[in-house]
């Protein structure tokens, strides 16, 4: 019997290769290759998802299962995919251009509102038809706690896989991809924090307490960064990266016991990187394939380890099906009609569009938050995290065919 610190490297090793194997396939059919990565690692690990002791409540892993996913390894790949998606947050904070916030404070604010309007008022309707139908909300949980987790994981932006597409395309700093990554990252942040909320009770005392974590927090944060962007962390990589990445990871633990988020910190974080400086690119050329390649994919694989199927039935499936419709024509169109209104052309509003309705990584990981402080139910959770992929996959047939191609109007991405 193989030791658990191995059987988990080898879970992680597996992860990583089915996400490649996906990607692969996705980027010959000219589609995003983070959505093939999704679909490979979910399909994979939802297929366990209901055997696995511990991940699944009231299941039991049995057999071979249960020798390839102890306790210990699962803990230990857990601890790997929620290290990766903290470090991929830094990285999307440095790949965030300010400039659009002071060049167009218009289109970020229409943009950011038209999304969370839209997706608030779907999470109302969707509370009242599912929050006393059973599975959907836990007992003894408010109403407003509900709706309001349903609403931030509804319109929060996969912003980690909007920033992949762009990437890929070689056009984050373009005009658009700017203004894109800076309303996915705003609209996320007020997700993460609603999310708080809701999971503090969803009240206005619960919205109190966060605003003081927050404050509270921010000071901090602010206080450390302004030393280390001194002049002598900008002209030593190495010792600049190792002070990153412990601000990354103790601002993620610090967030995580103010406003039951581990992803605010790693993002302000990084945000506050000097964009195209010595550290960014010292930060994204340690870090950057490996958890874009392993990290990412192994939190993708846990939060599919932990959605069961199963629960949804003949009568769960409906409301499943709407709710996925509803979130991408909404978003879509909202982000469209606002983009448009900014003064985009019908072009770069339809792409505009079809990045802002990708919920992605961030709707899965703010419904695990939720899931977990009981403040929704298991089938909520399938239904949100379907939600999710769905988004994901239709991100790139959204997108105009002007789009799904490399365009020149943008400089390089770090790689």
């Amino acid at each position: 019997m193989l030791p658990d610190w191995l059987l988990a490297l080898l879970d992680v090793a597996a992860i990583a290769a089915v996400a490649w194997i996906g990607g692969a396939i996705m980027e010959r059919l000219r589609q995003p290759r983070i959505a093939g990565e999704m679909v490979a690692v979910f399909a994979a690990g939802s297929l366990l998802g209901g055997q696995i002791a511990g991940v699944v409540p009231g299941q039991q892993a049995e057999g071979r299962i249960g020798d390839i996913f102890p306790e210990t390894a699962l803990a230990l790949v857990t601890i790997v995919g929620g290290l990766g998606l903290v470090l991929y947050m830094l990285l999307v904070g440095i790949t965030i251009d300010p400039a659009p916030m002071r060049e167009r404070p218009r289109a970020l604010a229409l943009l950011t509102g038209a999304t969370i309007s839209a997706m608030l008022a779907l999470a109302l309707i969707a509370g009242l038809l599912l929050g006393d139908a059973g599975g959907w909300k836990p007992p003894g949980v408010s109403q407003s706690a509900f709706v309001l987790a349903l609403a931030a994981a509804l319109f929060a932006n996969g912003l980690p896989i909007v920033a992949r597409i762009l990437e890929e395309r070689a056009i984050a700093h373009s005009d658009v991809g700017s203004i894109v990554l800076l309303a996915a990252a705003a609209t996320t942040a007020l997700a993460l924090l609603a999310a708080a909320v809701a999971i503090g009770g969803g009240n206005a005392p619960a919205g109190g307490r966060v605003a003081v974590r927050l404050g509270v927090g921010l000071v901090v944060l602010v206080t450390v960064l302004a030393v280390v962007r001194a002049r002598w962390f900008s002209v030593r990589p190495a010792v600049a990266v190792f002070a990153v990445v412990a601000l990354a990871i103790a601002s993620a633990l610090a967030g995580d016991q103010l406003l039951s988020s581990l992803l605010v910190g790693p993002l302000v974080v990084g945000f506050a990187v000097s964009k195209g400086g010595v550290t960014a690119r010292a930060v994204e050329r340690r870090l950057g394939v490996v958890v874009r390649r392993v990290g990412l994919p192994v939190f993708l694989g846990l939060a599919a380890l932990h959605t069961d199927l199963r629960e949804l039935d003949s009568e769960g499936l409906a409301p499943v099906v709407a709710m996925i419709v509803a979130v991408i024509a909404l978003k879509l169109a909202a982000a469209y009609l606002a983009a448009r209104t900014a003064g985009f052309e019908p072009t770069d509003a339809r792409a505009i569009g079809a990045l802002m309705q990708c919920g992605g990584v961030m709707t899965i990981a703010i419904s695990l938050e939720s899931l977990h402080a009981h403040v929704i139910d298991t089938r909520m959770h399938v239904t949100l995290t379907l939600v999710g992929l769905a988004t994901t996959i239709a991100a790139g047939p959204l997108l105009p065919q002007a789009w799904r191609r490399h365009r020149s109007d943008g400089a390089p991405a770090f790689r």
